[in-house]
Parts: structure tokens; C-alpha cells; sequence
């Protein structure tokens, strides 16, 4: 999987979180696979280093931008995109590695 395929399944993981109690009633009556591709996302940033996680959980599950999240964590902008780097690379490595398996 390319990083521009994770950052696009991201970016509805982001939306997803956003609305989640919106889309919880919607999803009752109809079901959406964006539920699956959050429950994979959750398994494989479960195994992740705590930083990882961490950065995960602020850009994607709370929503928070990268100079939001610099600001609220006390770190510069550039540490977090470093960081949001290495989380790409990270679960491009995880899901490569289910694919093959």
C-alpha cells in the first residue's frame, strides 16, 4: 500500500472519529465499512510504539492538526511531523505485512 492510499484511508478515519456519534445512529440502520477500516487501524496503532499511538490518537481520533497537537503536547511543529512521518511508515509496514500474510 502506497502512503498516499494511507493517508487517504486516514483522512476518512479522521472524519469517521469526528462525527462518530452521528454516524453511530446512521450506521444502525445502515452499515458502512468505514467501521471496519477504523477497527483494522486500531489493531495494527494497538502494536505501535507510544509515541506512534500517541500522535495517532491526537491527529486522527481526537482530529487535532499537527500544530494543534505541537501546541497541546508542548513539541514544534517539525517534531510532529516527524513523528507523523514515522507513523506513515510504520503502518504502511503493518499493512504490507498483512497483505502478504
Amino acid at each position: 500500500m502506497t502512503l498516499n492510499e494511507i493517508r487517504q484511508q486516514l483522512k476518512t478515519i479522521r472524519l469517521y472519529y469526528a462525527n462518530k456519534a452521528r454516524f453511530s445512529v446512521a450506521f444502525d440502520t445502515l452499515p458502512h465499512s468505514v467501521t471496519e477500516l477504523a477497527d483494522r487501524y486500531a489493531a495494527i496503532i494497538s502494536t505501535a510504539p507510544l509515541d506512534l499511538y500517541y500522535i495517532y490518537f491526537e491527529l486522527y481520533v481526537k482530529g487535532l492538526t499537527q500544530e494543534a497537537t505541537a501546541e497541546d503536547l508542548n513539541y514544534s511543529t517539525e517534531y510532529i511531523r516527524q513523528k507523523n512521518k514515522k507513523l506513515l511508515l510504520f503502518l504502511q509496514q503493518k499493512l504490507n505485512e498483512r497483505e502478504v500474510s
